[in-house]
């Protein structure tokens, strides 16, 4: 009884606290589908005006104040830049995002423009099952442009084995991600990520 006494009690404090600095809980966005994150993913493709966008899940905490996305930044001065992919590219990338679910993986890409539906159940490098891009169907043979944080746009989080900086095709002259999303309200999405049977 204590135990659980003492248990509700942390709980208890640790949302104050939350609700004390304006901010949030939200869910893990290193498991799946984070719609603030996808409300932010939102922004960079519209500032950018790109196909699409990524932010990877070790840029983003796990609490954030809607109406500030810049509040949930883990490294807010990171450069935005805009890469040019195959829809080959994309596939694989996606690939990636899923290789470990449900298990957390920090190189999880929450999405703008695009919706992935998957199979967790799937074999490796064969769990991506329909992807579209605004509504259309990947096109595997095509090339998308995609805005994303410049640490990731140059290969990091292991994307290197996808891209690296050659595939930068302009960075946004005097943006960073907290400028970009400084002030900007969260607007619920449905999720961009779908795991059927």
């Amino acid at each position: 009884m204590r135990k659980l006494m003492l248990g509700s009690l942390f709980l208890s404090l640790v949302a104050y606290g939350a609700a004390q600095a304006g901010r949030t809980p939200a869910s893990n966005p290193e498991a799946g589908p984070h719609l603030p994150s996808q409300s932010a993913a939102d922004v960079l493709r519209e500032v950018a005006e790109t196909d699409g966008a990524f932010i990877p899940a070790r840029s983003i905490s796990t609490t954030y104040d809607p109406n500030n996305l810049a509040a949930m930044l883990q490294f807010p001065t990171d450069d935005i830049v805009v890469v040019k992919l195959t829809g080959r590219d994309l596939r694989a990338a996606f690939e990636r995002s899923v290789s470990l679910y449900p298990q957390p993986n920090s190189s999880f890409l929450q999405l703008a423009g695009f919706v992935v539906e998957f199979s967790a159940a799937g074999a490796p490098e064969s769990r991506v099952m329909n992807v579209t891009v605004n509504g259309s169907a990947l096109d595997e043979n095509r090339t998308y442009t995609v805005a994303m944080p410049g640490s990731l746009g140059r290969g990091g989080m292991g994307y290197f084995k996808i891209w690296d900086k050659s595939k930068i095709e302009r960075t946004l002259p005097g943006a960073t991600l907290e400028s970009v999303l400084k002030g900007r309200k969260y607007a619920a999405t449905s999720p961009r990520w779908v795991s059927r049977p």
